[in-house]
């Protein structure tokens, strides 16, 4: 007769046995069980992302780059902004759950303003589009916080901690109203990565589009791109902006890491990268109506991205807390103070084809010597701080690259890291 205590004995075998081959599954589809996951260094911060997924796929790509980047960004939250903010947030829960990554939470944060107080392309009713509304709102939906600004404010707060960053690839909106409902858990963010603004010059940032322009981000809240940089208001220690200067498509070489990452299942990371991407691409190339539709066209999900607009926000902040880099791929200037055109703070007619707004100003009188290749010149449209109601802070740009093999190793880290198999310094 088998006593209890040999019973007992084997099941624990078999539990153990079991255990181990669901661990050897889940690698070989390219995920890693927690404990063996890539260790986070002691000072990755907290991070807060904020996104407008779904009418653009730059905003894929750096979904894609941010979960695979948490050897120096703990990421804690994921909330939407935009035209359709609980559908975006379907968008990166879906995308979450494909890529074995619904451990992050995903809330709902705020909508964009009515169309009067936009500008650019944002201002013009159903211009923009969703061209991924038909895959997010596709089979069941996913749990997904209602009141993402809420569960942000209230996750912030319980942490204890005060050095949380905030990361916002869309419209300010939702920080906005983070700031204005939740001062509390908003003194905790001590920095603000911003995709957004447009301070260059002849260069075009878009197809067919000549700088200086109005970039789609601020043009969908303006005055919330002001308001997070009002001293009055703002908690931040520090802002960056990371403009449309900086954005390259993926090609090559670097590119092809993510495709066989994905084609292998290597990374289950790129795989869901790449089938968002494909859906986009053919969500665009098959609806003439689309703002992105030229874009769709032009660019082939086997062998290229589109422009990098958003990822390159998450790599900013990547150099900021790589030592090792120390920044030495990005130009980075200092203003004392910046300001983007509402449509009724009377910067609007001094603009060409004015009346006009979402435009990036510079402060009267500020200078530069040295021009990276990205950034010819900077912008002639200037303001005067001592008119604008807003008190604005001293902010930090990033307006190119250092030199070439800066810009080079910039998007080759990006490559690997959506790719999942980064594992190198960052510097050049």
């Amino acid at each position: 007769m088998i006593s209890i205590q040999s019973k007992i004995a084997a099941i624990a075998l078999l539990l153990s046995l079991k255990y181990v081959q669901a661990t050897s599954v889940r690698q070989s589809k390219g995920v890693q069980p927690i404990q063996q996951m890539k260790k986070k260094k002691a000072k990755a911060p907290p991070v807060i992302y904020d996104t407008d997924y779904g009418p653009f796929v730059d905003d894929v790509f750096a979904l894609g780059l941010i979960i695979n980047s948490g050897d120096l960004l703990d990421l804690k939250y994921i909330i939407s902004t935009g035209e359709k903010p609980a559908i975006s947030a379907q968008c990166a829960a879906k995308h979450l759950d494909l890529a074995d990554r619904s451990d992050i939470p995903v809330g709902i944060g705020a909508s964009f303003p009515e169309h009067s107080l936009r500008g650019g392309v944002c201002a013009i009713p159903g211009l923009v589009g969703f061209a991924l509304e038909e895959k997010c709102n596709a089979g069941t939906p996913l749990p997904v916080d209602e009141d993402g600004i809420g569960a942000v404010a209230k996750m912030i707060v319980e942490s204890g901690r005060d050095d949380w960053w905030y990361i916002a690839v869309g419209g300010q909106s939702t920080v906005k109203k983070l700031i204005q409902e939740y001062p509390e858990a908003a003194a905790k963010i001590s920095t603000l990565i911003a995709m957004a603004g447009n301070w260059c010059v002849n260069f075009q940032p878009y197809p067919n589009v000549d700088a200086p322009t109005d970039e789609t981000n601020v043009s969908c809240d303006p005055a919330a791109s002001n308001f997070v940089v009002d001293r009055n208001v703002s908690p931040f220690q520090k802002v960056y902006f990371v403009p449309v200067e900086v954005a390259y498509k993926i090609g090559g070489k670097d590119y092809s890491k993510i495709v066989e990452a994905a084609k292998s299942g290597s990374d289950v990371g790129a795989s869901a990268t790449l089938d968002f991407y494909k859906d986009w691409s053919a969500a665009g190339r098959g609806n003439e109506n689309l703002l992105i539709h030229p874009e769709a066209v032009k660019h082939d999900p086997d062998t290229e991205s589109t422009p990098m607009f958003d990822p390159c926000a998450i790599m900013l902040a990547i150099e900021l807390i790589d030592d090792e880099a120390c920044e030495n791929r990005l130009t980075l200037i200092d203003i004392e103070a910046v300001h983007f055109v509402e449509a009724d703070d009377g910067f609007q007619n001094n603009l060409p084809n004015s009346p006009r707004s979402a435009f990036s100003l510079l402060p009267t009188g500020f200078s530069l010597d040295k021009f990276p290749d990205q950034c010819p010149n900077m912008t002639s449209h200037t303001f005067d701080p001592e008119v604008t109601p807003e008190a604005e802070m001293p902010v930090t740009v990033a307006i190119g690259f250092e030199n070439q093999a800066a810009k080079d190793s910039f998007y080759a880290e990006m490559a690997e890291r959506i790719a999942g198999i980064f594992g190198g310094k960052s510097s050049f």
